[in-house]
């Protein structure tokens, strides 16, 4: 059905948001009721009927005057609250759209939000993302191209490989767009709230996300997260890293990157793909272009890098560690805290990563638009 067809705001929201190149959360060709709730949740009535005026691509303030028939001063003003109430995504409070990341993980990162949703919201989720396996839409397209990437961190990389700024934690870090703001984990959060997570004593809720650039200034502005300098960034991630953390960005080269996610393979919407759930998806992130290598001369066969491999990439054989290619992702958890310096990544060519983040979505719509799934 056209979407000029519908009258029924949420169901306009719904089909409008189904131009998000992942789509939405279906069930057998048709929405998923859990992800019905949870837009309902995220939009009270009297705010839905604006938002089925959004899209997926951002709108002007005066495109969006004209659809809902209000001057523009009084569309800003309505726009703003709802951008401050985390429920739409503002470009820097001159272009308004529905982002579908931001409403999965924003109740878990933004507490103005976490006000709507609490514990029930963590419950849809749970629902249409693991149990209905929107997960495989959600990770990477239907022909396997990943919306993520991991990235490794220079001190795990062997030092006669080549190391690309945009390939590597630090060097993501140092030529980003700034502000860089740190907020908590949406994904150890969203746990928390169920009860169900397994890394209590191990990782941190609060403070362990970055938001770059635009989504940095996103956070600043509204009072949420902290700002974090060059160097105190570089601090976290080192500390992360050591924590046995894995870092993931968009699969793009360019430095506009929004997000650095510092994951866990037990909560994380990404990794679980391959760590958690019984149906893996193999594509839930891209491989870094690295591989790790052991020297056995070196290796001492102390299982340092084995417990530390969420992948379950490393054996231990006749007290030598040992590789299995296939199953190494290239994050570099296994060299980073190696007491005798014997595991490092090397470089191999494996995965693409896109230009931009358009030519990277492009990609994921054109893969996922099938008659099928144009179904309401």
């Amino acid at each position: 059905m056209p979407a000029e067809e519908i009258t029924e705001p949420y169901l306009r929201i719904l089909q409008n948001m189904r131009e998000y190149p992942n789509d939405i959360p279906l069930v057998e060709g048709k929405i998923s009721e859990a992800f019905r709730e949870f837009i309902k949740i995220m939009f009270t009535p009297e705010e839905a009927e604006i938002v089925q005026h959004l899209e997926v691509r951002p709108l002007s303030i005066r495109k969006i005057s004209q659809r809902i028939g209000k001057d523009r001063n009084e569309t800003k003003k309505i726009l703003v609250e709802m951008a401050e109430k985390g429920i739409i995504q503002d470009i820097g409070g001159y272009a308004y759209f529905l982002s579908m990341a931001h409403l999965l993980n924003m109740p878990y990162k933004y507490s103005k939000a976490y006000e709507r949703f609490g514990k029930r919201g963590a419950e849809l989720y749970v629902q249409f993302f693991i149990k209905e396996k929107f997960y495989k839409r959600y990770e990477s397209s239907d022909a396997g191209t990943s919306l993520i990437r991991l990235i490794p961190i220079n001190t795990s990389i062997d030092q006669q490989s080549t190391i690309l700024n945009s390939e590597e934690i630090h060097g993501i870090i140092e030529n980003c767009q700034k502000p860089i703001v740190i907020t908590d984990c949406p994904c150890r959060k969203r746990t928390e709230v169920l009860e169900i997570r397994e890394c209590k004593d191990k990782y941190p809720i609060h403070e362990s996300c970055f938001q770059l650039g635009a989504f940095g200034s996103y956070f600043k502005k509204r009072g949420e997260g902290r700002e974090l300098s060059v160097e105190e960034a570089h601090e976290l991630v080192d500390k992360f890293a050591k924590m046995g953390l894995i870092f993931t960005t968009e699969n793009v080269k360019s430095p506009n990157h929004q997000v650095v996610c510092c994951c866990c393979d037990c909560c994380c919407s990404l990794l679980r793909g391959m760590t958690r759930f019984e149906d893996k998806n193999e594509n839930c992130v891209s491989k870094s272009n690295y591989i790790s290598e052991v020297n056995q001369d070196l290796c001492k066969g102390c299982g340092t890098c084995q417990k530390r491999c969420v992948f379950h990439a490393i054996i231990i054989q006749n007290e030598k560690a040992s590789v299995e290619p296939q199953k190494c992702y290239g994050c570099g958890a296994c060299a980073i805290t190696c007491p005798a310096s014997a595991i490092k990544l090397h470089r191999i060519e494996r995965s693409h990563i896109y230009e931009n983040h358009l030519e990277l979505m492009k990609k994921i719509y054109d893969e996922n638009r099938t008659p099928y799934t144009k179904k309401l």
